[in-house]
């Protein structure tokens, strides 16, 4: 006959299991007797279910230690084992990271170190075997990548480009301009892209940069080759912080550097010196890569942050006195004739959202973007940064995601255009108040922005801006005649007939297809 089976005689887990098991219902047997007995009663009983219960744990325990070794369950309750076993992990992260990144600087033409670092994780048997496997399996990809297309007969460019076509907002706007304009004019246009080394080296060509590539009149240039052209227009000095291993050989008549973005993001004591890119640094590289050139600034605001605040770096750099500015297409933009209606006035600006793109304090803030009923406040971009910094949005504020709308038909829809930022930023240029004032909207700005605009804007400290807009709105004529003013301004400095004439100084005649 088959004898029944004791608690003995189960294995740890099912032991566990009926220990679990009688435990649970002794208390809830003593929960029974606690609403049915006396204290004198149900108390003693718990106590004996406490001490049992305690006695099945430690037993518990003393199994685990023998089945699985006093050590192993030292590492797991152990302070110190489980600080080091976090700081193992920590490292592993640090190191995949890592990884990531120079993948993406080997893909990006950044070779040299890159790979000599891939090479020495893979080599170094102390690391991850993941890790190494990682390590070995880029560099394996780079050097097994597809050879660089075949150049086509003709190697000479009218303009070769060489910028970071990743990026989105100003500088990308302004390449897709010129570049639009050049192809128009019958132009052989080279792009040469070139990303960032410190971040992003990964991220695509911009789809409104790489849909202008037909593979003939504009060519997207990779590899190492040698090449010609009449005018080698380099954009966004920060490239040139850490320059591509890969890049080609430029026989160029004329190379002109764009600067438009300062070295420094703030210059104000408050805020601190936020470097961007460094001038000696940038000038070195590209002298070393293309030779003798030279800078034209964007605008004013960053030829005289370069005057004011790095002149002693600016001894080898032969800064142009003219400005390169951003070219726009006036004719293309779709304006707003219309009076404001009375009532509300529509008071609105567009930027992305990002804390250097507001006043930093809550009373500007308030003062320029007014809380009445009589105003309406209209933002394209998203209002995060203005909300963290009031607390919470005034009722008559409304937004609406960046890039989701058009920003044409945006301002289509204000009566008046502010745009105000942190005191201590160095905008480099202001292409959102030029799209407002080519739109036919009256616009509103920091005095800073004289030397950019000129008449073409209104100036104010935020305190003034309500006083601004009162007698603009009880103005009629006076409406009319600065929305004239302002699109005349664009006309003359930002048109796309501007821009040729900028392009003619450097031997690129663009008045018409060839």
């Amino acid at each position: 006959m088959t004898s029944m089976p004791t608690v003995r005689n189960l294995s740890p887990l099912r032991r566990a299991a009926v220990s679990g098991a009688g435990l649970g219902a002794a208390v809830g047997l003593g929960a029974a007797l606690a609403y049915t007995t006396p204290p004198a009663v149900y108390v003693p009983y718990m106590a004996s279910v406490l001490i049992a219960e305690a006695v099945v744990v430690a037993r518990t325990v003393q199994r685990r230690m023998a089945d699985t070794g006093s050590a192993s369950l030292r590492e797991l309750v152990s302070p110190r084992n489980r600080r080091a076993r976090q700081r193992r992990e920590k490292k592993a992260r640090r190191l995949n990271a890592e990884l990531k990144l120079l993948g993406d600087r080997l893909k990006a033409g950044f070779t040299t170190d890159t790979a000599e670092r891939l090479e020495a994780i893979a080599g170094d048997k102390s690391l991850p075997a993941v890790s190494r496997s990682l390590a070995e399996r880029a560099l394996a990809d780079w050097r097994e990548r597809p050879a660089p297309a075949a150049d086509l007969a003709d190697q000479h460019f009218d303009v070769v480009f060489v910028s970071n076509f990743n990026l989105g907002g100003g500088t990308t706007q302004s390449n897709r301009n010129e570049i639009e304009m050049l192809r128009a004019a019958g132009k052989r246009v080279g792009l040469i892209h070139h990303p960032l080394y410190q971040n992003h080296s990964a991220r695509p060509i911009n789809a409104k940069i790489l849909n202008l590539v037909d593979g003939e009149q504009v060519r997207l240039i990779e590899g190492d080759r040698k090449l010609s052209c009449d005018l080698l227009l380099m954009r966004f000095p920060p490239f040139a912080s850490r320059l591509r291993d890969d890049l080609p050989e430029i026989d160029a008549a004329r190379k002109m550097l764009v600067v438009n973005q300062a070295p420094m993001t703030y210059y104000s004591l408050g805020t601190g010196h936020r470097p961007v890119w460094d001038v000696q640094t940038v000038h070195r590289n590209l002298r070393d890569w293309i030779g003798d050139h030279h800078w034209r600034t964007v605008g004013p605001l960053v030829r005289q942050a370069l005057t004011d605040c790095h002149g002693s770096e600016l001894r080898e750099v032969d800064l142009s006195s003219g400005h390169w500015y951003p070219s726009f297409d006036t004719a293309a933009v779709p304006r707003r004739d219309e009076s404001p209606v009375p009532g509300v006035a529509r008071v609105g600006r567009h930027s992305r959202d990002h804390v250097s793109k507001w006043p930093e304090l809550a009373a500007d803030l308030r003062s320029a973007y007014p809380d009445r009923e009589d105003v309406a406040v209209r933002v394209l971009g998203g209002v995060e940064i203005p909300r963290r910094i009031l607390g919470r949005l005034p009722r008559n504020w409304s937004s609406t995601a960046f890039d989701s709308v058009d920003v044409g038909e945006f301002l289509q829809h204000l009566d008046f255009y502010v745009y105000f930022v942190n005191s201590a930023l160095l905008e480099a240029f202001g292409r959102a108040p030029v799209e407002a004032m080519a739109a036919g909207v009256p616009t509103v700005l920091p005095p800073r922005f004289r030397p950019v605009f000129g008449d073409g804007a209104l100036y104010a400290e935020p305190a003034e801006v309500a006083g601004v807009l009162d007698d603009l709105r009880g103005d009629h004529d006076r409406y009319l005649k600065q929305r004239r003013i302002g699109r005349d301004t664009v006309e003359r400095l930002f048109s796309h007939e501007a821009h040729r004439s900028r392009f003619r100084s450097l031997g690129i005649d663009l008045d018409g297809p060839q």
